[in-house]
């Protein structure tokens, strides 16, 4: 005895399965959107990690600089407080033309305070020396006279290659800048003597 299915119960059948069909192409649909965007993430998170670290390396590299010429300048503090609009792009209330980095004839005047750091010929950091302010009242503040034999020195990345991204690939118009205290250590008469014959004498 055989049993022949009613052409309504076919058609049930193959609804069901149809239906079935829909529901797992939906759910390998949702699977695949989630690992995409997933995947998507990870990339944007790694995109935004490399550019970091020129971002850092740029300020960096360039405040480094600043301590070695600054440091190795000693002598000139004064002389470079007192030109502001070349070696401080700080505004305050005693420094009311600051310096420009990106302005060309600074940049052909004083090519001693730019760096060229991924070798595209392109300047990338400019270095600069200010005052810490180390007047005290009643006296009034003179960016252009050091005191205490502290200064800040500093850089500000100007480069178009090392300079942060924003993520439409546009250059970030926030320039990045870094900052330290700069200490000349008088030596005493017998490391003055020792430190002249080898050059190197100490300042932090």
């Amino acid at each position: 005895m055989s049993f022949v299915a009613s052409p309504k119960r076919a058609r049930q059948q193959r609804g069901s399965a149809l239906m079935t069909a829909v529901i797992l192409i939906s759910v390998m649909l949702v699977v695949t959107a989630g690992v995409l965007y997933f995947a998507s993430q990870q990339r944007l998170r790694a995109i935004q990690s490399s550019r970091v670290m020129p971002r850092n390396y740029c300020v960096e590299t360039g405040l480094q600089l600043a301590r070695t010429y600054y440091g190795a300048n000693y002598v000139s503090w004064n002389t470079f407080l007192a030109t502001p609009s070349q070696y401080d792009p700080v505004p305050s209330s005693c420094n009311t033309a600051p310096a420009v980095p990106t302005n060309a004839a600074l940049q052909t005047a004083r090519p001693e305070l730019f760096a060229d750091l991924d070798g595209d010929g392109q300047l990338d950091v400019y270095i600069y020396l200010r005052d810490n302010f180390d007047e005290h009242a009643p006296a009034a503040a003179n960016c252009t006279r050091d005191n205490d034999l502290q200064v800040v020195v500093g850089a500000v990345c100007i480069s178009r290659t090392l300079t942060p991204l924003r993520d439409d690939n546009s250059v970030n118009p926030t320039r990045q800048t870094n900052e330290a205290i700069l200490q000349y250590s008088p030596p005493g008469a017998a490391y003055a003597q020792r430190c002249a014959s080898l050059g190197n004498c100490n300042v932090n």
